[in-house]
């Protein structure tokens, strides 16, 4: 059993400090992406010897995070798992009951953890100085020259509410405690000016939901300035999952004019996580990882990505949009759906997701794509994959694209 455990964890290590490298990054930066969101469990900064975690990951979070500074890239760390629980399931670490408020050890715990965070990487330490890059909400421009640090804490993931011990109340009273435990950790470092914004996720609650919302003062007066909201767009689960290709686009288009309205008093809103997975839930074998797609498919693949890209991404002035992370860079095997990085080599993601010439379907004045427009895959996989000429109408403003890093 002792060998079963050492050779289990070492996977785990191996797996933690090679998975993601520098050269991932730099592939990221020059897909025309601009950000990376690193989530990671509690366990990362605080294990307790009777938690079945493997802890250590904390270094190659300040690697990454050098990494991404050195590239010009910003980054939102997302606290992805909490003690006890946010939502019972397997992306928090625990599969059962949501315990997270079950007792007060737990939300010290997590606010411990956002503290360490917020006080590590507000330091000057993670500054990088990118002469004539500008990235929207992603840095302060002081005399031409842009210094990048971490742009967001993310306080916590898909927290699940439910009327018995996890409520609104309960989410919101944490989510007032945790930007407090933020804004304070940052205030208490000498580089004030470094301080990350406060990322709260909408609990599946929509974005509207939030709609002149502060966690350190709700009050409809008060500016939402140094706050953003997390909302995940997925069509691959419940409620969402047995919608047709059409009601997909309508929903796509449905929250991007929602998202792309002026001052409508939602707080800045990135789509945090979606993928190109519909129907049921996604499992090892539900998409392609042998390249064998069929044309059909990946016409699809290419109108679902394109619809989502520019849905999520602002195009105008004073819009609650900022942009949007896909689900992931890259997986184990690649898989289709899941993959920015297959997609970019099999022809379904554009190349540059910051250069509307490199995309296949204009876009509407109402920020949707036209779904009408004649485009079909090539061929082979990979072949022919550029998009159509530059038009003056498809430009978009201060483009924010984004794209997941795991730190697992």
């Amino acid at each position: 059993m002792q060998t079963y455990n050492y050779r289990s964890w070492s996977q785990l290590t191996v797996g933690t400090s090679s998975f993601y490298t520098r050269s991932d990054l730099a592939d990221i930066q020059n897909a025309g992406l601009n950000a990376i969101r690193i989530p990671l469990g509690y366990w990362a900064v605080d294990v307790q010897a009777y938690e079945p975690y493997v802890s250590g990951q904390y270094p190659y979070l300040i690697r990454a995070v050098q990494w991404a500074s050195e590239l010009g890239l910003s980054v939102v760390i997302d606290l992805h798992g909490a003690p006890g629980s946010q939502n019972g399931q397997d992306n928090s670490g625990l599969i059962g009951p949501v315990l997270f408020t079950s007792n007060t050890t737990n939300l010290d715990r997590s606010l411990g953890v956002l503290r360490n965070l917020t006080a590590e990487f507000s330091r000057s330490v993670y500054n990088y100085t990118v002469i004539g890059k500008l990235l929207l909400r992603c840095g302060t421009l002081f005399g031409g020259m842009l210094i990048v640090f971490v742009e967001g804490i993310e306080l916590l993931n898909e927290p699940r509410l439910n009327s018995g011990n996890f409520t609104m109340v309960d989410l919101q009273a944490f989510y007032s405690d945790g930007a407090r435990t933020v804004q304070n950790a940052s205030t208490a470092n000498a580089s004030t000016a470094n301080a990350p914004n406060v990322t709260i996720h909408d609990a599946f609650w929509g974005p509207q939901y939030w709609k002149n919302y502060h966690p350190t003062n709700s009050a409809a007066s008060q500016s939402t300035n140094g706050l953003s909201i997390d909302t995940h767009q997925y069509y691959a689960f419940a409620p969402l999952n047995n919608l047709s290709h059409a009601q997909i686009l309508d929903s796509i288009c449905n929250i991007s004019q929602l998202l792309k309205q002026p001052s409508s008093g939602i707080p800045s809103t990135m789509v945090g996580e979606w993928s190109l997975e519909t129907g049921a839930p996604p499992t090892a074998h539900s998409s392609s990882q042998d390249g064998s797609d069929d044309q059909a498919r990946r016409t699809w693949f290419r109108l679902l990505a394109e619809a989502q890209m520019v849905a999520y991404t602002p195009n105008g002035p004073s819009q609650s949009s900022i942009g949007w992370f896909f689900w992931a860079w890259k997986t184990e095997y690649d898989i289709d759906t899941w993959s920015y990085r297959r997609g970019l080599s099999d022809g379904w993601i554009p190349l540059d997701a910051s250069n509307r010439s490199t995309y296949a379907f204009p876009m509407l004045q109402d920020g949707c794509v036209d779904t009408t427009y004649n485009y079909t895959a090539p061929l082979v996989a990979g072949s022919g994959a550029g998009g159509r000429q530059a038009t003056s109408w498809v430009l978009l403003e201060s483009l924010v694209a984004l794209s997941t890093y795991l730190i697992w």
